[in-house]
């Protein structure tokens, strides 16, 4: 490695602690984080391609839903979204894509890399949302692992129309491996989702000047509880 600078050595061997957790494929583990502090009525979401018009940084997290060329960007040059993003309440794993038609590597590398990502965040001292997404059950062992259970995490319902069966399936799965404390999600309840919720609307993540403007529920908690009616 001579003639390598120590950031491009670092993004070379990409470390962690010697007793950070790995899964059973050696991908890092997500640690949950505590975030029993925070007012979610008083939380700004945002995108990460909008998250420069956020007036209170400090409040906001920025959602990594985004096309896999933008979110390269994350894993190329990880320190310098890290000081981007080091205002926020926290920071999201970005949501690489897992598709029915991928090779299983293809998923296991780009689980690797968000959690990576994430990991690394983390051992920095900042707080981390791991964002979940799967394909079908063959991706749950990749997918689902590297998550400490009682985490908050992060999923989308955008694009499921027409696969509710399928997307409930790897739902509950992942409930049942995570068990999650809370489950942010972008995108409207599936019918048949269970569990303790934050929803949040596609426009709710525009920048601070479009004509969105989200209803003042101040006095009302952004949480929603949703149990199994009992006939």
């Amino acid at each position: 490695m001579i003639g390598l600078t120590d950031y491009q050595k670092f993004l070379l061997i990409r470390p962690l602690p010697k007793d950070w957790p790995k899964d059973s494929l050696g991908i890092p583990f997500i640690k949950k984080d505590d975030f029993s502090d925070v007012n979610w009525n008083k939380v700004k979401f945002t995108s990460m391609v909008n998250y420069n018009s956020v007036k209170n940084k400090k409040n906001s997290i920025p959602l990594m839903f985004h096309y896999d060329y933008l979110l390269e960007r994350i894993w190329q040059d990880p320190l310098k979204y890290f000081v981007k993003f080091g205002e926020t309440l926290a920071i999201p794993t970005p949501d690489f894509s897992a598709y029915t038609n991928m090779e299983p590597i293809q998923i296991i590398m780009n689980v690797e890399k968000s959690r990576w990502i994430g990991a690394t965040y983390q051992n920095a001292g900042k707080r981390v949302i791991p964002t979940i997404t799967w394909a079908d059950s063959r991706t749950y062992d990749i997918c689902f692992n590297g998550i400490e259970k009682g985490s908050v995490v992060l999923i989308s319902t955008i694009g499921v129309k027409g696969f509710e069966k399928e997307f409930l399936e790897g739902f509950n799965e992942m409930k049942r491996r995570i068990e999650p404390s809370l489950i942010i999600v972008r995108g409207n309840k599936i019918e048949g989702m269970e569990g303790k919720f934050i929803f949040i609307s596609f426009y709710e993540t525009f920048n601070d000047n479009c004509n969105f403007k989200r209803p003042d529920v101040s006095n009302i908690s952004r949480i929603v509880d949703i149990k199994k009616e009992v006939k």
